[in-house]
């Protein structure tokens, strides 16, 4: 689907049949070459891939989440209480248009119905706005974009459990306390505006430092270590400075656990999605590994993200998935290395000596008198380390060879010519 981006997006046949009246239509049936179609990003592009997108349109707010395409009425599963859950559904069923889905969220539990009743008018506003745009603008065009990152942050994460935001604008301040004052039910909340960065003041700038480290510390002493690729994460869990007191069953089955419940905020904080394999250190005891992916579901079932635990590979790894639609915080902070190109490894010293050499050797065909090699100095000195290697080189080439210092070139970007 070309949504006027560099590359194409990816639908989905599934994702396409929810919004036909025959779902059980060919995919060619229902969409033809140049025809206009109505898409929402599911999951942003990366690397070579190109967004995925799905023809079942999603609008969320702070309570509900509008589904124009479907007709379902669904309840967060965090809902436990019954009577709560049949009053809400009561509640939608009555009030809802025909042939319109609603996902009542988590926030639900706690909300008044009036709240609830005016975000789905505002629901269903924004859903004609779209609609009217669908119709009368020229494709390919975006009709609708999700909020920004404060509007995200106050409808998917403010509760009545927050009892203060801190912001660093004026502006801001104001939005918020609209917001607020939109929920309605007489909500107080302490808005305070401080100058200067927040971020370094309240330490997030080391947590974010921390969050883009390859290497995570355990309180024990053992560590993790998280290496993504285009396919996978991988997460390795190592004993490292931890011996523990116990024998030394016990003390590997202490340090899962403890990884297994660092691991979920880990990927919270990360914003890692996609498949997952866990590497623990090998337990013997099979009470011991059901105790570490008990814990791990433990603290998955806190994520407001989705995830699910497969379970355990022949090899010992534990395999998971977890919704991913976003960029991960390595993407947005991160560039790839312009030395190593993403490999995160460069040719070693004696390597690149040993390529220098060869070329040198094989330039005899020269017309001119003298060779001249410009290195960076580490690598000069690395090579007359051995005085015999530039005597043949002169020896096989006939020729002059003279090694100049350049600092100003990086290790691997030598330069020879003739002179």
């Amino acid at each position: 689907i070309d949504i006027g981006l560099a590359k194409n997006a990816f639908l989905f046949a599934g994702d396409l049949a929810r919004v036909s009246a025959n779902k059980g239509a060919n995919i060619g049936d229902v969409l033809k070459s140049g025809q206009d179609i109505m898409v929402q990003v599911k999951k942003e592009a990366f690397a070579e891939k190109g967004a995925r997108v799905t023809g079942d349109i999603t609008i969320p707010g702070h309570f509900l989440v509008l589904l124009p395409f479907q007709n379902d009425v669904s309840i967060s599963r965090k809902i436990v209480d019954d009577r709560r859950r049949e009053h809400l559904r009561r509640l939608i069923e009555k009030n809802k248009p025909e042939r319109v889905g609603i996902i009542l969220r988590t926030a639900c539990l706690e909300a008044e119905d009036q709240e609830i009743m005016g975000e789905l008018g505002r629901l269903l506003e924004v859903w004609q706005e779209l609609k009217y745009r669908y119709d009368k603008g020229k494709a390919p065009a975006m009709i609708y974009e999700d909020v920004n990152v404060l509007d995200r942050a106050l409808r998917d994460y403010w509760h009545n459990d927050i009892s203060k935001i801190i912001v660093n604008s004026r502006k801001v301040k104001d939005k918020v306390e609209r917001f607020i004052k939109n929920q309605g039910n007489g909500y107080t909340l302490n808005i305070q505006f401080e100058h200067g960065a927040l971020f370094e003041k309240y330490g997030l700038e080391k947590d974010i430092r921390k969050a883009l480290r390859r290497k995570v510390w355990l309180k024990s002493g053992g560590y993790l270590i998280f290496d993504t690729t285009e396919a996978m994460t991988v997460i390795d869990v190592n004993s490292g400075k931890y011996t523990g007191k116990a024998d030394f069953e016990e003390t590997i089955h202490r340090l899962n656990l403890e990884a297994a419940v660092e691991i979920p905020r880990q990927l919270r904080l990360r914003s890692i999605g996609g498949i997952i394999l866990i590497d623990f250190i090998d337990m013997r005891e099979q009470c011991h590994q059901d105790e570490v992916i008990a814990a791990l579901q433990q603290e998955l079932d806190k994520d407001k993200v989705h995830s699910r635990i497969i379970g355990m590979t022949g090899l010992g790894f534990v395999e998971m998935t977890r919704k991913k639609s976003r960029y991960g915080i390595a993407q947005v902070f991160n560039d790839e290395c312009s030395y190593c190109h993403g490999r995160g490894y460069t040719i070693n010293i004696l390597s690149l000596a040993c390529q220098v050499k060869r070329q040198l050797a094989n330039l005899g065909y020269l017309e001119n008198d003298e060779i001249v090699a410009e290195l960076h100095p580490h690598l000069l000195d690395f090579i007359m380390k051995d005085e015999k290697n530039l005597a043949y080189i002169e020896h096989v080439t006939g020729k002059k060879v003279r090694l100049s210092a350049n600092s100003g070139v990086k290790l691997e970007d030598y330069r020879i010519f003739g002179a």
